[in-house]
């Protein structure tokens, strides 16, 4: 399902946690949803929310490193690498999707 939303440039939410009082299950599950690429988790609760949002947004590390690597790729056309790692056209598109998240703190 996430290749093809992501082929379709089509945002992939994972589905809810049922359990509206296991906000521990509810945090590993998005935490799971979001390293995994999707876009969001539904929720079925305000209570829901908070934790849904905490778990998208991405740490200070991870956040810093998607800059960086932004700003490296900055006047590059097509594939580089970047500490040892290839970069392309995919690697920099999250690295965008971390920006935007932090953005929405």
């Amino acid at each position: 399902m996430l290749l093809a939303a992501g082929a379709h440039d089509i945002a992939a939410i994972d589905a809810v946690h049922l359990d509206i009082a296991d906000s521990d299950g509810q945090r590993d599950e998005a935490t799971d949803a979001a390293a995994s690429g999707f876009a969001a988790t539904a929720c079925i609760h305000p209570s829901q929310v908070p934790v849904v949002r905490e778990a998208y947004r991405p740490g200070d590390e991870e956040l810093a490193a998607a800059r960086e690597l932004l700003a490296a790729a900055s006047g590059r056309d097509g594939v580089f690498t970047h500490e040892g790692r290839m970069i392309d056209a995919p690697v920099l598109r999250q690295a965008e999707r971390v920006v935007a998240r932090a953005a929405r703190r």
